[in-house]
């Protein structure tokens, strides 16, 4: 029974199956009112390729809407940019403020420098301790503000540039480079108006910051290489550095108050810088004529031992009268990797005034002599040779005809020992001078005395130093020398009625005054920084 029921049921089923086939592979019979009332299939279409089309043109016009605000946006930002650099400074030591497009840059700047130095008393001269008027007070340890700069420095549009530097050690204000430059963008030619040294040698024009020793050869303080008034013309080589030929004429320092500023100057100095290998070497020559002011016909020649921390000379000679001096200078110096070497030769003659040059008023009407009148035209040498080395794989840096900043390797703050240097020279400094002879039956004493010699000492120093950089504006100076001096106002000695233990000076005997001679030993130290 049940079978029979599940049968039916089945051929039920496949029946109905065929049926919907059937049904399914006929096609429907469509009527002509039937066929019109269908949608037209082509216009669906045409309508959906319109809502394509504006679709795609409206999100085309979107991208390119987008696209321009990205555009703008970008240039905004380089905009931002180009305002950010102009108004964000650079780092070079102190912040520099710089607009390339417009020609502008400011640059503040400064210098200080502390010293402490020991000099020594004069020993040799006598078996008691030592003599010649010395003050006790001004020798042996003392300190000093050796210089407190502050100024700035920058660019004007057009070519233009500036240096403004004031000193104020001492508690006193001081003027170092103050100038005006002029010099168009890869031109060979440089014009600058100012305050500044005349280009007197290498180690004057070299920045103090950048020198070997605490303080310049001797000869620069003894022939007074000071900074003056005055505009110079240079001829440089601005592509590869290896020539400068510069020459100018000057008015006096800029802070003699006197009105009657006749004195002047004329300079010139060339050097060539060629480089053989690795090696870059450094020639140089100037010529110096200098004229007294009229109120003051007379010069003074005298040098420091080598430190800044006393006033006392050693070798002086005085003021002598005279319409001024005329001077030449010849310059060396090599640098090898680590290792440089430098030397200077000077040479100065003095147009002097003889006694009756002096008594004639109609030789020099509106002049007023100053100093000792001697018979004939004194005449001065010094000069220096050094020899320095970095032990730490640093070059010293040279630019422009004239040593520069040295690029520390290993900074102390990056974990290294920065850079350190040992230096030794030999300073000398003459200024002695026979310029006449004694008449007959002159002692021997006054046949070394003015007015028929200049007995003004000869000084040999014998130097060494340390230089320890830990980074490019931090600096650290040693420095020890001995001197030997001959002669010169403080080699005074007078007659003995014993003999020196050492047999320096015989019993009973005066040592003529030019032949005298002691030893004096002086070390400095000094803490320095610049931004």
């Amino acid at each position: 029974m049940i079978r029979t029921k599940f049968t039916g049921a089945l051929l039920a089923g496949t029946t109905l199956l065929i049926g919907t086939g059937a049904i399914a592979q006929t096609p429907p019979t469509t009527t002509t009112s039937q066929r019109e009332a269908m949608p037209d299939q082509s216009d669906a279409a045409a309508d959906a390729a319109i809502k394509a089309t504006a679709a795609t043109d409206d999100a085309q016009a979107k991208i390119e809407l987008l696209s321009q605000q990205v555009e703008a946006l970008q240039a905004q930002l380089e905009n931002i940019k180009t305002a950010m650099v102009k108004v964000t400074p650079s780092w070079k030591g102190a912040p520099l403020y710089e607009d390339k497009d417009a020609g502008f840059s400011f640059k503040p700047k400064g210098t200080i420098q502390f010293d402490a130095g020991y000099v020594g008393f004069p020993r040799g001269q006598q078996l008691n301790g030592i003599s010649g008027g010395l003050n006790y007070n001004n020798l042996g340890f003392n300190t000093r503000a050796r210089r407190a700069i502050i100024g700035a420095e920058g660019n004007l549009p057009g070519g233009f540039s500036y240096n403004v530097e004031f000193n104020l050690a001492q508690a006193t204000v001081d003027y170092e480079d103050i100038l005006l430059s002029y010099q168009r963008k890869g031109s060979p030619f440089k014009v600058t108006i100012g305050n500044f040294y005349p280009m007197s040698s290498l180690e004057t024009v070299t920045s103090s910051k950048f020198t070997s020793f605490m303080e310049r050869p001797s000869f620069t303080d003894a022939f007074n290489y000071n900074r003056r008034l005055g505009v110079s013309v240079a001829l440089l080589d601005p592509k590869t550095d290896r020539y400068t030929l510069t020459g100018g004429i000057f008015s006096q320092e800029i802070n003699n108050t006197s009105f009657v500023r006749t004195g002047w100057e004329a300079g010139a100095r060339g050097t060539f810088s060629p480089k053989m290998g690795a090696t870059q070497l450094h020639f140089g020559i100037s010529g110096h004529h200098r004229v007294n002011q009229r109120d003051l016909q007379g010069q003074q020649y005298r040098a420091r031992p080598l430190l800044q921390t006393t006033d006392q000379r050693f070798v002086d000679a005085g003021t002598i009268a005279s319409d001024g001096d005329d001077s030449v200078g010849l310059e060396f110096a090599a640098v090898h990797k680590s290792l440089h070497v430098a030397a200077e030769a000077q040479k100065l003659w003095v147009r002097g005034y003889t006694a009756a040059d002096a008594a004639n008023v109609a030789l020099h009407p509106n002049n007023l002599i100053a100093g000792t009148a001697y018979v004939g035209d004194p005449s001065f040498e010094g000069g220096y040779a050094e020899l320095g080395y970095y032990l730490t794989g640093e070059t010293r840096a040279y630019k422009g005809g004239k040593f520069d900043r040295t690029k520390v390797l290993h900074p102390f703050d990056q974990g290294g020992w920065g850079a350190l240097q040992i230096n030794a020279r030999v300073d000398y400094i003459n200024l002695n001078d026979r310029v006449g002879d004694a008449p007959a039956g002159s002692t021997a004493a006054q046949n070394v005395a003015a007015p028929y010699y200049v007995n003004g000492g000869k000084q040999i120093a014998y130097m060494a130093g340390l230089v320890w950089s830990p980074m490019d504006y931090v600096r650290f100076t040693a420095q020890y020398a001995h001197l030997n001096v001959r002669g010169g106002p403080r080699a005074t000695v007078n007659t003995l009625a014993t003999g020196s233990p050492n047999g320096i000076f015989p019993i009973g005997t005066t040592t003529l005054a030019n032949e005298r001679k002691f030893g004096v030993d002086t070390a400095g130290l000094r803490a320095q920084f610049d931004f």
